[in-house]
């Protein structure tokens, strides 16, 4: 199947604690990807190497971006994308262990701002899409989640020092889209429209019994934001048709398939997304995929499109 109304569909693949580089994502599934993600802790430890080391990002970090930035250059591509998920990890007072950080937060700014120059000096553009605090609305989750009267003034926070440093850089609002949470709720977590460039997502559909309601909420969410005029993205997604413990790794493609359908649908109420990102690991979300049902490498004439 063609994805029509995605602009760059991204991947990211972790197997037994590996991250995936895009070729070898591309040698193993039949998708040429335009860009991944890659997960950063702002906790104690990430800040601390901050002060020993003089670098925000970590090892692991920069070996990511490296390898993007690598494959940028080194393919037809005018453009990846890499997406940032800075997540606050401290167990107690996270937001305001961010707040009394912000020296870590600019030093992130310039050095994701560097990286982006990288890739101009070399005629190519990366696009970095910061997701903060991702999936704020899921109360069951971490230690900062479903607080947004905390949430808002930390993401405007974190916005302002971006902008100032790396004004090139996007930031996503980033809810968790699943049948078990309310889309509405959603409402009370927005920030304000100046400080939004990304109205996202993150969606996961975990068995037969979450399809219904699961599909419907995306169509819920995405159709009632389009009054604010902001592009869309599908931050994550994935999907799996087994409940139990003896089947829990089965048929990610048939579900995976149904979600991609149900975004496609999307087109006919004008509905379009900057990029999607599927999301495969070792766990329920990836173990069986193979991604078959999508369309083969795109044509080179096609790429950077």
């Amino acid at each position: 199947m063609q994805i029509r109304n995605i602009e760059r569909v991204l991947v990211f693949r972790e197997l037994n604690g590996e991250v995936f580089t895009l070729e070898k994502i591309a040698r193993e599934y039949p998708i040429d990807p335009a860009g991944t993600l890659d997960y950063y802790g702002f906790g104690e430890e990430n800040v601390r190497h901050f002060h020993q080391k003089g670098s925000a990002l970590n090892d692991n970090h920069r070996k990511v971006l490296d390898d993007l930035l690598a494959s940028l250059r080194a393919s037809d591509r005018d453009e990846m994308t890499y997406l940032f998920v800075l997540s606050p990890y401290e167990l107690k007072g996270p937001f305001e262990f961010v707040a009394a950080n912000m020296d870590v937060v600019r030093a992130l700014a310039v050095q994701l701002n560097g990286y982006q120059a990288a890739a101009r000096g070399r005629g190519k553009r990366l696009n970095v899409v910061v997701r903060y605090a991702s999936e704020m609305n899921d109360a069951g989750g971490r230690s900062y989640q479903g607080d947004p009267c905390a949430f808002v003034p930390s993401f405007i926070a974190v916005r302002g020092v971006f902008a100032e440093h790396a004004p090139r850089i996007l930031f996503s609002f980033s809810p968790a889209l699943r049948a078990d949470l309310d889309v509405p709720k959603i409402a009370d977590y927005w920030p304000g429209d100046e400080y939004v460039d990304i109205v996202g997502a993150t969606w996961y559909v975990h068995g037969e019994k979450q399809r219904v309601l699961g599909m419907q909420h995306v169509r819920d969410y995405f159709l009632t934001s389009l009054a604010r005029g902001k592009p869309f993205a599908v931050d994550e997604f994935g999907g799996a048709l087994g409940e139990s413990d003896e089947d829990i790794y089965r048929d990610n493609d048939v579900m995976l398939e149904a979600m991609l359908h149900e975004l496609e649908a999307l087109a006919l109420q004008n509905v379009t997304f900057k990029y999607g990102t599927i999301f495969l690991d070792d766990g329920k979300y990836g173990v069986d995929a193979t991604l078959r049902f999508l369309a083969p490498c795109r044509k080179r004439e096609d790429a950077g499109r």
